[in-house]
């Protein structure tokens, strides 16, 4: 009969066994969150794939400024060339490359893009989106951290206030079990009466033992997650539980699911970026043309004949094109290609809507049975408690059997049970509502 109070602690509590902690701290659910957020390497990951991606943009607003390289050599020449002269006459001559041994070339060159054709913008839209998607990402995952640490506390909140619980039910069983042993000194019960109470206080210790292994295996993983020694003990505050609030029509939650959940903002910017893709990949059907400018400063400088040995000054600016035809029967593998990627992205962002909509309406529906369960454990728990008494009051005059006031314990401990894993559960199940509408419960 007590097996199946340990198997109500089950449904709650599914986590194996770890280990119990020694230090205590008083920790309220939102003092676990945003000690987890600070502590998890995954969000510390996503935040750095964010600032890379906005770094991705700065790299691509450097490819529309001036380019400008600077050039600067020296050379020492041997001088074992003959220059070549010519003589026209025993006393005129002149030499058409006269030796300059040591030399000297310095240039600084500039290059400005006039017109790719819209390649560079249209990354940098790209770009852009992809890092808003980024961010959502991450967003996304904090709101996922969030719930998963709130699973955790809460799930150690229905372990320990079910440890109070049956402690209790400890206790008064002991006390009976003293009346008893008074009662079958003086004849008027049986041993076996005795032992039938013995027998219920063992299975109740046997269940608290299994819960303080369910505590202890808790209590290190919200350790882990919120980046506290593993040793500590968590203290769980017993008045924590807010007051319930009052569910609307699900189709308020749906719409906001869908105009705030950050997997659909995620989807939808990755859906905007696949289409800036596309255009600069058709981008590279059009010419590049580029404004390019020189300033030279040699010795000796080229375009003087014969070469001089001083350094003299010579400069140029112009305009480049530069037209791959070839992309026009190269290109279209490409640009199919990314509109492939788009279509896929299209149909991740359907096949999104559709998940969200299915975790909202089952949220809706658990916390809406939660609720209509309140009224009934409350229920329960005032019937069970007046049985209970009578019960007592029989036993304590000797009317019944410790087997029937043994069955009405269990129900009213079978009732304490629910009503404070009712109340936590029913906080917990509005969380992972709200959780599914993209926001964070307060």
């Amino acid at each position: 009969m007590f097996e199946r109070s340990v198997l109500i602690l089950f449904l709650f509590l599914l986590l194996p066994v770890l280990g119990f902690a020694q230090e205590t701290k008083r920790m309220t659910l939102q003092e676990a969150l945003l000690l987890a957020r600070k502590h998890s390497n995954q969000l510390h990951a996503d935040s750095i794939q964010y600032k890379l991606a906005e770094n991705h943009i700065s790299q691509n607003r450097t490819d529309v400024l001036p380019q400008i390289v600077l050039n600067a050599s020296y050379r020492r020449l041997s001088d074992n060339i003959t220059p070549f002269s010519i003589n026209l006459s025993p006393d005129v001559s002149f030499t058409l490359n006269p030796q300059i041994l040591n030399q000297s070339y310095n240039s600084v060159v500039l290059t400005q893009l006039l017109f790719n054709g819209g390649k560079t913008t249209y990354t940098r839209h790209a770009l852009k989106y992809e890092a808003e998607a980024a961010k959502s990402d991450y967003e996304a995952n904090v709101l996922a951290l969030d719930q998963l640490v709130t699973d955790i506390w809460f799930n150690l909140y229905n372990a320990t206030a079910s440890a109070k619980i049956i402690m209790a039910n400890i206790e008064v069983l002991t006390k009976k079990r003293a009346d008893q042993d008074i009662f079958r000194q003086e004849g008027i019960a049986l041993a076996n009466d005795v032992l039938k109470i013995d027998l219920s206080i063992t299975n109740l210790r046997s269940s608290l033992a299994d819960i303080a292994s369910l505590v202890g295996n808790l209590n290190y993983n919200l350790c882990l997650k919120t980046g506290i020694d593993p040793a500590t003990s968590i203290e769980i505050p017993d008045d924590y539980l807010q007051s319930l609030v009052a569910i609307g029509p699900l189709q308020t939650y749906i719409e906001a699911a869908l105009s705030k959940r950050q997997e659909v903002r995620s989807l939808k910017f990755h859906s905007d970026a696949a289409t800036y893709r596309i255009k600069a990949m058709r981008a590279d059907y059009f010419p590049t043309i580029n404004l390019t400018g020189s300033y030279s400063y040699d010795n000796p400088n080229q375009r003087v004949i014969p070469s001089e040995d001083k350094f003299i000054y010579s400069a140029y600016v112009g305009a480049s094109l530069t037209w791959k035809i070839s992309s026009f029967y190269t290109n279209p593998v490409r640009v199919k290609e990314t509109r492939m990627s788009a279509l896929q992205v299209d149909h991740r962002f359907d096949q999104q809507l559709e998940n969200i909509k299915i975790e909202v309406n089952a949220n809706y529906l658990e916390y809406k049975k939660t609720l209509d369960k309140m009224s009934l454990v409350q229920t329960e728990i005032q019937q069970a408690t007046e049985n209970f008494n009578v019960e007592q009051n029989k036993l304590d005059a000797q009317t019944t059997t410790p087997a029937d006031f043994l069955d009405a314990n269990f129900k009213l401990l079978e009732a304490q049970l629910s009503l404070t894993t009712a109340k936590a559960n029913a906080e917990l199940a509005y969380r992972k509502l709200i959780k599914s509408t993209g926001e964070t419960a307060q």
